[in-house]
């Protein structure tokens, strides 16, 4: 990916910085041979020691929740459409906070495709599109998306900094994500505040609000249609959801008709037993899951922070470290041995260890391209089934198992990418 600079070369903004590549992990396609050897992983330990060997602290359960009465209903496009069409839309406005009267939407495979459907209809070659997050960085499709459709990209971190930022210049749109994929948090009352400072400049707003539940359930706040004057919202429906990977895109009646015509043109959209499932997992949703998952995470946050300090933070119903502290971390115990990993890889290895030693599947071991690189250990679905002792075990040989590979780089490649 290409990162644009301001025009302006003065100005503090910058587009936000990619995610740290080293020797090992050096680029899209090493990122990919993880994600399959990762695969690889889990169905040989399933093999050898059977399905509850095998521990998921992804929070992406990714189901595929398509009743058996169903299959019939989809044996072709005019049955699918007949019986299920527009179904799904209108429950993911209704539980987004919208209005069928004044929003509409379309389901589509992946939020990275939802996303990519919403720039290219609404920005066009040189649109500025402003972001704002609490830390770390937006997720890499977003900003990809909008240098897709000719535009540039720029990070602010604060509400003040946001301020000072629309006074550089005229802008398309401000990105909001709530909850980054390294699990930090915009508090609600943030959000709408930056939803109308940029309303009262009439600024278009985006929410890149994939994790909508797990936000509203652990943190107890709203919809993304009630935190103001919002134009478009990009939901998960794998993310602490029971269902396939997949966005709901709602957005104002006035503007759909765009998205809706780029996702088709370019085949974004869910096809008929992926949409069917999007809609399942809807109507299955409980908070009860996603509230238990908090407590542990919580309880655990409080624990990991006796051994490792303020460098562990809390990540909804999870814990997570940044990889740069994870890196810190790791060459503490080092001693005297070279680096010669980055803290990227040095965060991710430990996802592989954990893995390798206790069965545990985390985000970097099952992610693809573009998935970040911080240490995370969300509690659903399966951490009431592990038990926090053991979590707290498998951190701590995770570290020290790590701290060994940091001279070893061809043992660290062997662990992450396998001889393939």
């Amino acid at each position: 990916m290409t990162n644009r600079i301001s025009t302006n070369e003065n100005s503090w903004l910058k587009p936000p910085d990619s995610y740290q590549l080293g020797t090992v992990l050096d680029g899209h396609v090493a990122a990919a041979k993880k994600t399959l050897h990762g695969r690889q992983l889990i169905r040989n330990r399933v093999a050898a020691n059977g399905r509850s060997s095998i521990y998921d602290l992804t929070g992406l359960v990714r189901s595929f929740p398509l009743d058996a009465e169903d299959l019939p209903l989809i044996s072709s496009q005019i049955d699918f459409e007949v019986f299920f069409g527009g179904q799904a839309e209108e429950l993911a406005i209704k539980i987004m906070g919208g209005d069928s009267a004044h929003h509409g939407g379309v389901i589509c495979n992946r939020v990275t495709s939802g996303m990519l459907g919403v720039m290219l209809a609404l920005v066009t070659d040189g649109d500025r599109i402003l972001s704002l997050i609490p830390d770390g960085r937006s997720h890499p499709s977003v900003q990809q998306a909008v240098e897709l459709a000719g535009g540039e990209f720029f990070e602010a971190r604060t509400l003040s900094d946001l301020d000072a930022a629309f006074n550089e210049g005229t802008w398309r749109a401000l990105v909001i994500t709530p909850v980054t994929p390294q699990k930090y948090h915009l508090d609600a009352a943030d959000v709408k505040k930056a939803v109308s400072m940029a309303k009262s400049r009439g600024i278009m707003v985006v929410l890149d609000d994939a994790h909508m539940y797990s936000r509203m359930t652990f943190y107890q706040e709203p919809p993304s249609f009630d935190l103001g004057d919002v134009d478009v919202s990009v939901w998960s429906l794998d993310k602490h959801v029971p269902g396939p990977r997949g966005a709901a895109v709602v957005a104002k009646r006035e503007i759909i008709d765009e998205i809706y015509a780029k996702v088709f043109l370019f085949g974004l959209e869910a096809q008929t037993g992926h949409y069917v499932a999007g809609l399942r997992g809807m109507q299955a949703l409980q908070p009860g899951p996603v509230e238990e998952a908090g407590a542990l995470a919580r309880e655990l946050h409080r624990r990991l922070k006796k051994s490792y300090g303020d460098v562990v933070y809390q990540a909804g119903p999870g814990v997570a470290i940044s990889d740069q502290d994870f890196g810190s971390l790791v060459k503490k115990k080092a001693g005297g041995r070279e680096i010669k990993l980055v803290s990227s890889e040095l965060s991710v290895a430990a996802s592989f260890v954990l893995l390798q030693k206790f069965g545990i599947v985390t985000i970097p071991v099952t992610s693809g391209p573009g998935a970040a690189p911080a240490f995370r250990l969300m509690m659903h679905p399966d951490g009431g089934r592990l038990g926090l002792d053991v979590i707290e075990e498998a951190v701590d040989v995770a570290v020290n198992g790590v701290a060994m590979l940091v001279d070893k780089p061809e043992e660290a490649k062997l662990l992450m990418l396998g001889d393939g």
